[in-house]
């Protein structure tokens, strides 16, 4: 499991501003940007792993650690970001099957 708890941010508000000024991300939390596509890591305060889902739900891209005030990259046909704690996806690999679940 990488995240027990993940906010949704499914409006352009809520893909924009993301995680932008807090401090931490607990163990076991995230954010999935829906859709997916790029992300900025403008007014950021922390690093992030973020996983690039496409639409059968499948890994294709893993970023490791990216570092606040930096642009990741444009992920065309992207369905979903997943922004987690560093270190949250250590073991995921492109071609990894995510299941998003609504609680």
């Amino acid at each position: 499991m990488l995240a027990e708890r993940a906010e949704l941010a499914d409006t352009v508000w809520r893909r924009f501003w993301g995680l932008m000024g807090r401090t931490s991300l607990p163990a076991g939390s995230g954010v999935v940007l829906k859709p997916g596509g790029s992300i900025h890591m403008f007014f950021m305060r922390l690093p992030l792993d973020v996983l690039h889902v496409d639409r059968a739900g499948r890994v294709t891209h893993v970023l490791r650690g990216i570092k606040p005030w930096r642009i990741g990259p444009l992920i065309v046909g992207g369905a979903l970001a997943v922004e987690l704690p560093v270190g949250a996806a250590a073991a995921t690999q492109p071609g990894d099957v995510v299941v998003v679940e609504a609680a």
